[in-house]
């Protein structure tokens, strides 16, 4: 805490704010005062675990907000000075963990991989696609339902690195790279995406395991913050236009051990290493349970459909974007890689990726084979051998229940907070279903 400190008198902070997400990932926050840090840090800060979404039942709803002082950035777009802080969830008066709380289970993937000796450090690099609106209007009631988007662009083509005056939002994506690097996350590149209704990327650089996690959680904050000021509107959701290309969050990835990736093996022809081969093996076999933690919304399965790239069957390739991983057809056999596909901005990135971490870490634990890789465009002919992913979150929630023993090694998740995240997930599932759908009315009035 001695550097925080330092900073703090040096850039003169007058608040703290202390963040943290629920279960299914919403960012929340508590702010103090500057005066009351040393305070703060020695005690933490008290809150009501009950009146947070998945955590605690009230008869014992006491925990403790810790400040530890990994993960600090000052806000760079609020008005007055504000140093933020990821914090950890504590119980009550104990020196104990929240083992529920996102963040930690991944800690204890992390922790996991490290004491098996598998690897030192796992990296991942995430692609943050969304969309931008300069109006969006919806309502969801008995008698009325609808939802209606007004778009600054509309191409007759795809938008794929589409350039200025075309791209209307290019200034906006560059004043949220600086933002981004003044939050301390360092980005690889911008653009506009395929989308030609306003679609965007922005890609962050490699970053160890939860540094990445806690990332692109700050990074859909300032994004949000940034669109509010601006006075347009920025959905992460997987497909919020129908018939247009959806929302990905792909997670590149590689294991690291003493400082080279662990897949890596140029005398194969793929250049994949044997450990690299069961990692995207583990990925595979857990394919339809992973993706209740990684596509964890009714949305998600919108988007996994065919005709925009997003990928619906089970596999893997290089250079193909199809399929669920690829192998960049780009790098180098000495910087193997491979990008996982499916995710989407709906998940946790604490759980996602260590529900990631942990299906690979099975796989090179168990040997479990890859196969082959696909080599056809999966898009324009599918190979019905190849299983495919769940159609719809119930699906992928129905694979978790009988399939999440690879996640529960060591209470990396408990089986308490997979119980949890089924009930709360398989809600919204239900919440949706019940409804009736103005296409259903369309066609069926």
């Amino acid at each position: 805490m001695k550097r925080i400190k330092e900073i703090i008198e040096k850039e003169k902070v007058e608040f703290v704010d202390v963040l943290y997400t629920d279960l299914s990932g919403v960012l929340r926050k508590v702010s103090f005062p500057v005066g009351y840090f040393d305070k703060f840090v020695k005690n933490g800060i008290g809150i009501d675990g009950s009146s947070v979404p998945g955590f605690k039942d009230v008869a014992e709803s006491d925990m403790r907000l810790i400040m530890e002082g990994k993960k600090f950035f000052i806000d760079p777009l609020s008005e007055r000075k504000r140093l933020c802080i990821i914090g950890s969830l504590f119980l009550g008066r104990e020196e104990k963990r929240f083992e529920n709380s996102p963040r930690y289970v991944l800690i204890k993937a992390i922790e996991y991989m490290s004491k098996k000796n598998i690897a030192a450090n796992a990296y991942f690099l995430p692609e943050i696609e969304f969309y931008i609106f300069d109006k969006v209007e919806y309502k969801s009631e008995i008698l009325e339902s609808f939802y209606k988007i007004e778009p600054r662009e509309n191409f007759y083509h795809r938008g794929y690195h589409i350039a200025p005056p075309f791209d209307k939002f290019d200034d906006f994506r560059e004043k949220a790279c600086y933002y981004l690097e003044k939050a301390r996350i360092k980005v690889k590149y911008h653009h506009h995406e395929v989308g030609r209704f306003c679609q965007e990327e922005i890609e962050l650089d490699f970053s160890d395991a939860l540094d990445t996690a806690d990332n692109i959680v700050i990074a859909k904050y300032l994004l949000k913050r940034l669109a509010d000021k601006e006075g347009v509107f920025i959905t992460f959701m997987p497909k919020p236009l129908h018939d247009e290309p959806g929302n990905g969050l792909h997670l590149h990835q590689y294991l690291e051990k003493d400082e080279r990736s662990i897949f890596s093996d140029p005398e194969d022809k793929l250049g994949l290493s044997e450990q690299g081969k069961n990692y995207i093996g583990g990925i595979l076999k857990h394919a339809s349970s992973l993706c209740a933690l990684t596509n964890p919304s009714t949305n998600s399965y919108k988007r996994l459909i065919s005709g925009f790239e997003a990928p619906r069957k089970i596999s893997y390739s290089v250079a193909n974007r199809t399929t669920m991983i690829r192998i960049p057809g780009y790098i180098s056999k000495k910087e193997m890689r491979i990008e996982l596909r499916s995710p989407d901005a709906t998940f946790n990135p604490y759980l996602a990726i260590a529900g990631v971490l942990m299906a690979g870490i099975d796989g090179i634990e168990k040997k479990i084979p890859c196969g082959k890789p696909v080599s056809q465009d999966l898009e324009k002919k599918e190979d019905i051998k190849i299983p495919s992913l769940p159609s719809s979150l119930e699906d992928a929630l129905r694979a978790l229940e009988k399939d999440n023993e690879y996640l529960k090694k060591e209470n990396v998740f408990p089986e308490n907070l997979i119980l949890k995240w089924i009930k709360v997930k398989r809600k919204e599932f239900e919440e949706v279903e019940r409804r009736p759908h103005p296409y259903e009315f369309l066609i069926y009035f």
